[in-house]
This record gives structure tokens, sequence and C-alpha cells, in this order.
């Protein structure tokens, strides 16, 4: 569930924490009776949606089940940024996959971007894109070595990035007192819930149909086709992917247990006053570092800042660490003087133990994808027609 501050439905949250400007999610209802698909898509989140999108504008048959409200788990509840880099370093994909497989997963992040940034455009989607560039702040002298290599194995490909020192990332933060930063210009920010409305509006477009309030209670392979029957009907299709990533269940043996759910917590604060807002990541730059924990901050247009918080991770338990992140912007930000939190919400993500996506053929003409990553990664994915078994 999200819970937040004032109290409301999860869409009108997400519709003021990140000030969509739209007709908010299309029309959907619950899958009435029987149909027949060339493919079934299980979650409408990114990658489910992205899924349908793409295999009905390649002339299948698409039909997908949500079951409860289009972008309602991580894909609507997530941070905004549009990442070009898998957790690794590339260099560690390199070892891990061999070059290869490792390349090719590298290149696929390095995508990602361009490729989100592009359906935004394609389809006119409003989600507030922006597209000024993702500073990854040094919180020690060996994080920015390692950022300095990152610099360098992009520009052995041709990816120009900044690397700033400490006054050069005092003024692209607006303050704090970080080692050094590496401002890289392919990634931005997104309203993510916008995005996922966007997707399905496409993909209703081009002819797939969506049905929400229909949760998948059984799969299974009947003859030649994957049966799926939800409380008030059924699917039955020749090829399905399961896009349900940290909201998993047991529909399909194995998949649930395959990942560890991380519950992430969040916070946006009372819009702050007109003489601050230039001060506060003056570039438009989202700003991350390289603490392995939550570290993300935004300024979004109506001057509300955004901010990942700590909090408990494996439970239910909606307990964002208010004071940890209220002392943490006042660090960066002195000029402040107080932060109101207005809003506090959680939600599951996927990791695996390796901490790469996985992209699973479960069975002949079955496939899932997950982990954080695997979102981006299976819109790319989605996006090249490689599921063309239907």
């Amino acid at each position: 569930m999200l819970v937040y501050h004032p109290k409301s439905d999860a869409a009108a949250l997400a519709g003021k924490v990140y000030d969509i400007r739209s007709d908010g999610a299309p029309v959907t209802a619950a899958l009435p009776g029987h149909r027949e698909a060339d493919l079934a898509v299980i979650g409408g989140g990114f990658t489910g949606l992205s899924a349908a999108l793409h295999a009905a504008e390649a002339g299948a048959n698409v039909v997908l089940l949500e079951a409860n409200e289009i972008g309602w788990g991580a894909s609507g509840r997530n941070f905004g940024q549009v990442v070009p880099y898998l957790r690794h370093e590339p260099a560690h994909a390199l070892r891990y996959f061999g070059p290869d497989f490792g390349n090719r997963l590298v290149a696929a992040a390095a995508s990602t971007p361009d490729l989100v940034f592009g359906l935004i455009e394609q389809y006119n989607i409003a989600c507030e894109p922006r597209r000024e560039g993702l500073l990854f702040a040094a919180h020690s002298p060996r994080a920015l070595r390692q950022l300095a290599e990152r610099k360098r194995f992009w520009e052995s490909r041709g990816v120009a990035l900044s690397l700033n020192d400490r006054a050069g990332t005092s003024a692209l933060i607006g303050g704090g007192a970080y080692f050094g930063s590496l401002l890289d210009p392919r990634g931005g920010t997104i309203n993510p819930l916008g995005f996922a409305r966007g997707l399905a509006r496409a993909a209703i477009a081009a002819g797939a149909a969506i049905h929400t309030h229909s949760n998948v209670t059984e799969l299974k392979k009947t003859h030649d086709r994957w049966l799926l029957k939800t409380q008030a009907g059924s699917v039955r299709a020749k090829s399905a992917v399961i896009a349900t990533n940290a909201y998993s269940d047991g529909l399909w043996p194995g998949l649930q247990q395959s990942i560890v759910p991380v519950r992430i917590h969040q916070l946006a604060s009372a819009p702050i006053g007109e003489n601050l807002r230039g001060t506060i990541l003056p570039g438009g730059h989202a700003l991350t570092d390289t603490r392995r924990m939550a570290s993300g901050v935004r300024l979004h247009a109506d001057g509300r800042l955004h901010v990942s918080a700590d909090g408990p991770r494996f439970s239910r338990r909606e307990a964002a660490d208010e004071t940890g992140a209220s002392a943490r912007l006042l660090q960066l930000f002195p000029q402040l003087g107080s932060i109101t939190w207005n809003y506090s919400w959680s939600g599951w993500v996927a990791m695996t133990p390796e901490e790469y996506p996985r992209l699973h053929q479960l069975a002949p003409s079955l496939f899932a994808a997950l982990d954080i990553a695997a979102e981006e990664l299976a819109l790319r994915h989605c996006s090249a027609g490689n599921l063309r078994s239907w």
C-alpha cells in the first residue's frame, strides 16, 4: 500500500508529488469474460506496458492484465531518474558476463535514456521530462577515483562526461561538501506515473486491450496456448510475459523466490520559496551520491524538494526517516533553514542476488523480467521486437 499525508488515494498523491499535467489514467475496466490473444502480459508497469505497446505495433493481438491500476507498483512510485547505468560499473559486467554479453548488457543500459525520452517525444507523453543530466557526487576520495574510471571508460566509447572538483561540485549542487562529482549528460528525470500512463495510452491506441483490477490467479499451459485466469474472466494466448517484478507472487513456481524485495521510501516537501529555488541544483540536475544508501535529491517544477529516504527495508511498515532526510538536506542546503514534509510514500523494488537484471524464458513462449534495472532493460528488449514468438 501507499501511505502518505494528507490522506488520499495513490493516484492523487502521485499526481500532486509529480505534478502531472495530463488527463490522468486512461479509462480501463476489469477483464470481462474470455479473450483470445497472441500475447498476454501480466503487470501494468513500465515493462508490461512497453511489451504491450511494441507487440501491438508489430501487429500482435495483445491483452494486458493489471491487478490494480496502471503504474500502481514501482513504476508509479519510483524516484523518476532515467539512468544510463547498471548498478555495477561496466568493467564488472565485462568480467562477470564476458566481453560479448557484458558489452551487450552495458550498451542496453546506456541506451535507456535515448529510448525513454524518444518514447516520450514519439507519443507526446505528459510526464515533465527533463534531460539536463545526472550528477553523481563522490562521498570519499576512493569514490572520486571510481567516478574518474567511469569517465575514462565512457570517453573511450565516445561519450563525453564532466568530472568536477570540490568547488565545481558545490556550484552545481548549490552546496554540499563532496570530494567531487561526475556529470552525465545522457540521463534525466521524468514523472514516472505520467510516463506509465502515457505508455498505456499509446498501447491502447496501437490496439492493445488493457484491463485493470484483473488479478491473474492461475497460469497454465493448455495444448499450445497459455491460459490466464482472473476472478471474472480468462485469456488464452500463444505467448505470455510476467512483468510483476517485486510484486510477483506464487503464480509461477520459484519466480518470487528468485528476488529479494526491498522497500524504498520517499519524501516530498512543501514548495520552497521562489527566492530559494534558484540556489538549489540550479542547472536542473538530479543529484545522487556514491554511498550505497538512499541519496537521491531533485527539485520539482512547483518547488517541492523530493528525496529518497531511509526507512525499514524488509517490512511493510511505512516509516520514512524524516529527521535524517531533513538533516541531510540542511547539510547540503543550509539556506533552507527548515523543511516541511508534506508527503511520504514507499513501495517494493526487486533485487537479484548478483544485482543484475534478469530476463527469463521460464518455458517456451513464457518470459519474465526482474530487478530494478529490468524495467529499463525490458523497455529496450521489448522495443527491439525480441518477443516475436507470438
